[in-house]
């Protein structure tokens, strides 16, 4: 079935105690995913979801671990990336146990060139060898090859609501469904501003949380009844903002006067 077709469930029809659920599920299978990865078992995977929904965190967190422990060798890139850029990082971590880990570089994903070599890097035949067929004096400067086997992986963490942008059947839909077909899609179901509340929740009355931000549950509690009264007016809805809050809070003990003034329209 052509992801064009796949119908998702609105979250208009689904209680808060729904959404809840659903998105700690599929947190659940994204942790499996990274140890997956870990493992060798996964060579490619796309987490989609929400800005500052607590993607990055999470792989970052068990990738980091990983690598301290010695089960794998991690670069990160974050940000703007060309083609060629693509190319060379692809190259560099083409070994065995080698994982690249893409993050918000979503301009890749709007370049022909940069799909095409993707489509080669995550292959699912036995072999996957990339090609970079134009001239490049920076390819012939650093040493890289014109052409390299891929035995590494591919994590990528995304804003894109992909299954969206294949169902408007523009011109790049085949390419997304092309690389959908050879990646795991991970879609975190964190897109609109009620599912990002719902995952707001979740997160800050984690000890961790707590912990690292320095406060406490009643103050988490404040915090969330003073983002749902004004969820409306808010500039930026994400993890963010209640790191933010927190900072407000130990800062003044009228932290709601702060977040009106800084946090609203």
């Amino acid at each position: 079935m052509k992801m064009a077709r796949i119908a998702r469930k609105t979250e208009t029809t689904e209680t808060f105690e729904q959404i809840d659920a659903r998105i700690r599920r599929v947190f659940t299978v994204l942790s499996k995913v990274s140890h997956g990865v870990v493992l060798g078992h996964i060579k490619a995977a796309i987490v989609s979801g929400a800005p500052g929904c607590g993607k990055t965190h999470l792989l970052e967190r068990d990738l980091a671990w990983a690598e301290a422990e010695g089960k794998i060798k991690m670069q990160s890139v974050k940000g703007s990336m060309s083609a060629i850029g693509l190319y060379k990082m692809l190259f560099e971590c083409s070994e065995p146990g080698n994982v690249l880990l893409i993050d918000d570089c979503d301009s890749i994903f709007a370049d022909l060139d940069a799909l095409n070599i993707l489509k080669n890097a995550l292959d699912t035949g036995k072999t996957r060898k990339v090609c970079w067929a134009k001239e490049s004096r920076a390819l012939e400067n650093e040493g890289v090859p014109r052409s390299f086997e891929f035995k590494g992986a591919v994590l990528f963490i995304t804003n894109i609501d992909f299954a969206r942008e294949i169902s408007k059947q523009n011109k790049m839909a085949p390419h997304y469904e092309a690389l959908l077909s050879r990646s795991l899609y991970v879609d975190l179901k964190v897109h609109s501003k009620k599912e990002v509340m719902v995952r707001i929740n979740q997160v800050v009355f984690e000890e961790d949380f707590l912990q690292d931000n320095g406060i406490n549950k009643r103050q988490a509690t404040e915090m969330m009844a003073w983002l749902k009264d004004n969820i409306a007016g808010l500039r930026v809805l994400s993890i963010r903002t209640v790191m933010q809050m927190a900072a407000f809070i130990k800062t003044d003990s009228h932290w709601q006067d702060m977040a009106e003034q800084l946090m609203l329209v």
